[in-house]
């Protein structure tokens, strides 16, 4: 079972922007680069083509990762934080006791 994931609001857009761009600039560029590698022939031993299409696999599993990440998560309202101790979510200002 998946964990929920404590997330700040500007977390949370921070998130979504990072899934937009993966969804449509890295996966525009890294289709272009698979075409491009094609055209060089034979893609049983092109690396550019292997490369490509390992760099492909890997962005959609950071754009599945990223999607869990937004279904589990909780945004947190830094209002109803209790700021008397430290937790999730509170700003902590650690001070020297010898030097002030």
């Amino acid at each position: 079972m998946a964990r929920e994931s404590l997330i700040t609001p500007q977390g949370l857009e921070k998130l979504k922007a990072e899934l937009e761009k993966m969804q449509t600039v890295r996966r525009r560029e890294v289709a272009e680069r698979i075409k491009e590698a094609r055209e060089f022939g034979d893609i049983t031993e092109n690396s550019e083509y292997d490369d490509a299409k390992n760099e492909q696999a890997m962005l959609e599993q950071r754009i599945a990762q990223t999607e869990e990440r937004l279904r589990r998560a909780t945004v947190i309202d830094e209002k109803d934080l209790d700021t008397s101790a430290v937790s999730v979510g509170v700003k902590v200002h650690v001070k020297d006791q010898k030097t002030g």
